[in-house]
């Protein structure tokens, strides 16, 4: 599947709808926001209030009703900003937890959960990861009992984006054994539920991190998204869209490393002459731009293919995933290099990135899961054409 250039009118002006948002609402703030390690729900309002949120989401919810190519579009115009912290909250509000109520949730529950979160009037999490539970989510240990009208919840999360900002936390909790996982919509009004920021982090900084803590939370069974003990496919289909965002958000910040370092070629002079002048660094760049298509690429046909086929495309996503968020750190890295001293220093907005990239290869699946992903659909496509052969003699 080839994708050329996918974005029709409505896509473009979008951009440039939301690129004019994104330089007043949020450009003039970004060094307040990391230097203070703030995330502000004034943002979340303000980025609901213009129909931000809901470009991908049925119209019945609050949304625009357009399609997957209107969330990339709002991705990169986030990510061109050079404030990963942020982006990751506002698209772990978005794309984490509500696909998964829009999917499966009730009339009641979208009309409580959903359409507030599309306006950016209240915020959403998702607590999967635990202290002892990541990448294998069939490890998750927070409880919740079945009491007959309602469930006791305890046990803690942690690494949860939003976590202390959330007005809701899509909640994965262990039901019964093995994969038995459910989903309960947890309000974070709820007696027995607290949360500690997490501030020590390399970087992220204007992301809201936080660990939370569930003792004894009486939850009503209304609270239940889809069907009990399904919780384990529910999480397994949603992670689909959070690794498609990545893949965009690494693509677009590599891209504009690139573009930084392209400029700082042209600009900085050693030994009498521009450095866009020595062929090693030109080299450099020429590498780079191979890296960032080829990013843009495979994240642009992942797209497509989930337009097409929704989760059954999670091969396609997991080698876009692995493979953009590698190659950003490694173009950003290369972006840095070329600024010499300067890239360490914060003026060009380098070491943040450089910073910031480092978490795509871990959240989100790391790249080791993604490995394992593809792998075991080659083997099993091997197994399948093995086996079709067979029949055929």
């Amino acid at each position: 599947m080839v994708v050329t250039n996918p974005f029709t009118e409505e896509h473009n002006l979008l951009r440039e709808s939301f690129a004019a948002f994104v330089e007043k609402e949020i450009t003039p703030n970004i060094e307040h926001w990391e230097k203070n390690k703030i995330c502000e729900r004034e943002v979340f309002r303000k980025m609901g209030e213009q129909g931000f949120f809901g470009v991908s989401f049925p119209v019945a919810y609050g949304g625009s009703g357009m399609d997957m190519w209107s969330a990339v579009v709002i991705g990169e115009e986030l990510s061109k900003a050079g404030i990963g912290g942020l982006s990751m909250s506002l698209y772990a509000h978005t794309y984490l937890p509500l696909p998964a109520i829009n999917a499966l949730g009730t009339e009641e529950q979208k009309q409580k959960y959903l359409v507030p979160a599309l306006k950016g009037e209240k915020v959403a999490a998702l607590g999967i990861t635990e202290p002892g539970a990541g990448s294998d989510v069939g490890g998750i240990k927070t409880t919740a009992v079945d009491k007959g009208d309602h469930f006791v919840v305890n046990g803690a999360k942690t690494f949860i984006t939003n976590g202390t900002m959330a007005d809701f936390v899509l909640l994965a909790v262990r039901t019964g054994e093995g994969h038995s996982l459910s989903l309960l919509i947890f309000d974070t009004k709820t007696p027995g539920f607290s949360a500690n920021s997490i501030h020590n982090k390399l970087g992220m900084h204007s992301s809201d991190t936080a660990e939370l803590f569930f003792e004894n939370c009486i939850v009503p069974k209304s609270a239940l998204l889809g069907e009990k003990d399904f919780g384990f496919y529910y999480i397994m289909s949603n992670f689909q869209e959070e690794r498609l965002i990545a893949s965009v958000t690494s693509t677009q910040a590599a891209d504009s490393a690139m573009e930084k370092a392209k400029q700082y070629m042209k600009e900085r002079e050693a030994f009498g002459r521009p450095i866009g002048k020595f062929q090693v660094l030109r080299h450099k760049l020429a590498k780079m731009s191979i890296a960032v298509e080829t990013c843009r690429s495979v994240t642009y046909r992942a797209v497509a293919e989930y337009i097409e086929s929704g989760p059954a495309a999670y091969k396609i996503i997991s080698i876009a995933k692995a493979y953009t968020s590698e190659q950003a750190f490694e173009v950003i890295n290369e972006a840095l290099q070329i600024h010499g001293g300067w890239g360490y220093m914060e003026d060009f907005g380098l070491a943040r990135a450089l910073r910031d990239i480092r978490l795509v290869t871990v959240g989100a699946g790391t790249t080791e899961i993604m490995y394992e992903i593809i792998s075991k659909i080659e083997i099993d496509e091997v197994k399948h054409k093995k086996q079709m052969i067979k029949q055929r003699a």
